[in-house]
C-alpha cells in the first residue's frame, strides 16, 4: 500500500472513531441538575445531620479530616486502589466493528516490521512495567439551617471530587442511603426511649 492509501485510511479509522465515540457519550448534565444530586434536605437540626453525616462518611471507609462546627463544615477523604476492570456486558455495533476492522488494516498497512523492531528494542532495554498508583477520593460537606422553629429543617450538599462520573454517582447514593438510615435509626432509637419511659 502507498503512504497516500494508508494515510486515507488514517483519516477514516480516526473520522468513524470520532463520529461513533460522540454519538455514545451522555451529555454533561447542567449544574442544576448537578446540584439536585449533591443537595438533600432532611427534617432535623444541624448537629443531627452533622453527627448523621460523620457516620456516613466512616461507613463508606472514609477518613474525616476536617470538622467545623463554626462553619457546619466536614472534609474527608479516602485512598482507593485502582479497581480491576470488571466485564461489562455491552452490545458491539456495526459501527464499532467496522471501527475494529478498519484498525486492523491499517495497523497492519502502516509498517510490516514494526514488530520486529519492537523485538529487539525490548531486549535490548529488559521491558517496562506499568505503575497504576492508589488515587484519592475527597469529599466536602456542609450543612446550613433552612428553619429554626417547628418543622426544623437543614439542608446538607456534597461535594465529592477524585473520580470518574459513574462512581461519584454510587458514591452519593450510598452516602445519602447512609445518612438516611441514621436518621431512621436515631429517630426510631429516641421513639423505644420514651416508650420504655412512660411504661
Amino acid at each position: 500500500m502507498s503512504k497516500r492509501q494508508v494515510f486515507s485510511l488514517f483519516i477514516a479509522f480516526n473520522f468513524l472513531l470520532v463520529s461513533c465515540s460522540s454519538s455514545s457519550s451522555s451529555k454533561k448534565k447542567s449544574v442544576a441538575a448537578q446540584r439536585a444530586i449533591e443537595t438533600r434536605e432532611y427534617a432535623v437540626d444541624t448537629k443531627t445531620l452533622m453527627t448523621s453525616s460523620i457516620g456516613a462518611f466512616q461507613d463508606l471507609g472514609f477518613t474525616i479530616d476536617t470538622i467545623s462546627d463554626e462553619f457546619l463544615l466536614i472534609t474527608a477523604s479516602k485512598v482507593e486502589a485502582p479497581e480491576k476492570k470488571e466485564k461489562e456486558d455491552k452490545k458491539i455495533g456495526p459501527g464499532a466493528i467496522l471501527v475494529g476492522i478498519l484498525a486492523i488494516v491499517a495497523i497492519i498497512a502502516i509498517d510490516k516490521n514494526t514488530k520486529d523492531r519492537d523485538n529487539d528494542r525490548d531486549s535490548s532495554s529488559g521491558g517496562s512495567k506499568t505503575v497504576v498508583k492508589d488515587y484519592k477520593l475527597t469529599a466536602t460537606l456542609t450543612v446550613k439551617p433552612i428553619s429554626d422553629t417547628e418543622p426544623v429543617l437543614s439542608s446538607l450538599r456534597i461535594n465529592f471530587g477524585g473520580s470518574k462520573r459513574d462512581r461519584s454517582m454510587q458514591f452519593f447514593k450510598e452516602f445519602f442511603a447512609g445518612i438516611d438510615k441514621s436518621l431512621f435509626l436515631d429517630e426510631n432509637l429516641d421513639q423505644a426511649q420514651d416508650v420504655d419511659l412512660e411504661e
